[in-house]
């Protein structure tokens, strides 16, 4: 294992999955300068569901290419291409679901969100933001899975460009619809969904063309597989939800706390941290197919290389961010919006904030490492302290301590507790074969 094959997995890696987040935050940006500071918080409301459907499909294609990986480096082309399949089927079965749901019951799902303590205006975009956004449930969810096969398959660079051009399609939709056709939220919602269906189309020329050792074709789901995919997807899927969590708890008691400020404010944050989360998640799951193989190849010395580096080059790139965010707060709070207020309230929270992205991003790298080395147990402990259980408690707890301004600092005191966790959980579990 060199240098060249660990980069030539991770930031693609980085890149697919960064613009997968940036369909939501193309979106804000585009409302927020087109529509007003409102509509900005209105796309925000929508995000717990959206970001929640998307970890909960992530537990599919992970888990999926967790296991194909491993049967791959034993040379298991059937078993390999078995995972995909089933992975693709869980996923198509949830996307369908969750379309369903997120159409039928908008109205409701944004007011569990934190709409009611809102202003009818804003209310009435969130729930229009989410009912247009949820009928793409299909490709949105479809583009992510296929992205990470791609990249499993051998080709990296596909799942990459697949993922660009379905966010540059987004961009100029977003324009389109919102500055000329004057389609407010709707047209936002509209053009993420478009921009997925460009990015499976583009996956999709991986298997028609017939790249890489998996194929399309008919299968006979199995039992013992589905659940074999579902619990190596857990700990993905629960680190992922540290997204939904967090906005879903930040909205809660910013919209009693503060109201259409408080909710506007985060949702600039809440922005930023997704994208900071994409990138960072992106190094841990390009890392994945190497683990995987370097597991059924039994490569201890390999998989602690990896490990080793994926914890420098994910650091690096949390400090990084931290920096540029610290270095041109108000530049880049401004490219959501210009109000003073929001200007003023989102730059003093910022610094504090961003800080988490930095234990934040060893976090994900442990977590991946143990689930990929089929510690899923461990993997577990670490996501759902990070993505739920200390996470919340942090939110919830620390304005109610020492007041408004201390719940931006509920992201770092969560991450460093779990980090901790982290470190003891990889040092004291015994890498073994299986």
């Amino acid at each position: 294992m060199d240098a060249k094959t660990l980069f030539r997995y991770i930031f693609p890696a980085v890149g697919g999955l960064f613009a997968t987040y940036l369909y939501n935050v193309v979106d804000g940006i585009f409302v927020g300068q087109g529509v007003g500071t409102a509509a900005l918080g209105a796309v925000n409301i929508g995000v717990p569901f959206i970001t929640s459907v998307v970890a909960i499909a992530a537990m599919f294609p992970m888990g999926g290419a967790t296991v194909a990986a491993i049967r791959m480096g034993r040379g298991d082309r059937e078993g390999a291409n078995q995972a995909f399949l089933t992975a693709l089927g869980l996923t198509l079965a949830a996307s369908l679901l969750l379309m369903a749901v997120g159409m039928a019951f908008a109205q409701q799902i944004v007011d569990l969100s934190g709409a009611l303590q809102l202003s009818l205006g804003m209310r009435a975009m969130s729930r229009d933001y989410l009912f247009y956004y949820s009928a793409f449930s299909v490709p949105m969810l479809l583009s992510t899975c296929l992205s990470v096969f791609v990249r499993n398959d051998g080709s990296p660079a596909l799942a990459f460009w697949g993922m660009c051009a379905g966010a540059a399609a987004n961009i100029f939709l977003d324009w389109l619809f919102i500055f000329p056709l004057q389609m407010g939220v709707v047209g936002a919602a509209v053009a993420s969904g478009l921009g997925q269906v460009l990015s499976v189309l583009v996956l999709l020329t991986h298997f028609l063309r017939g790249h890489g050792q998996l194929r399309l074709r008919l299968f006979r789901p199995g039992r013992a597989l589905v659940k074999k995919i579902c619990k190596r997807g857990v700990p993905e899927a629960m680190s992922q939800l540290t997204t939904p969590v967090t906005a879903l708890c930040y909205n809660l008691v910013l919209s009693h706390m503060v109201g259409d400020l408080g909710v506007s404010t985060f949702s600039v944050l809440s922005f930023l941290y997704s994208l900071a989360n994409a990138i960072l998640s992106g190094a841990a799951q390009g890392l994945q197919p190497l683990w995987g193989n370097g597991y059924g190849k039994q490569d201890t010395a390999g998989l602690r290389f990896c490990l080793r580096r994926g914890l420098a080059i994910d650091l690096a790139l949390a400090v990084g961010i931290w920096g540029l965010l610290f270095a041109f707060d108000r530049p880049v709070i401004q490219i959501f919006n210009r109000d003073p207020a929001l200007v003023e309230a989102a730059s003093a929270a910022l610094p504090v904030f961003a800080l988490s992205f930095i234990p934040m991003a060893l976090n994900l790298i442990y977590t991946a490492f143990l689930f990929s080395t089929k510690r899923t147990a461990q993997a577990d402990g670490i996501a759902l302290s990070r993505g739920v259980a200390v996470k919340a408690l942090a939110i919830f707890a620390l304005p109610a301590l020492f007041g408004t301004g201390a719940v931006w600092a509920a992201p770092l005191a969560a991450e460093v507790l779990t980090l901790f966790l982290a470190v003891g959980l990889e040092r004291h579990s015994r890498l073994a074969y299986s």
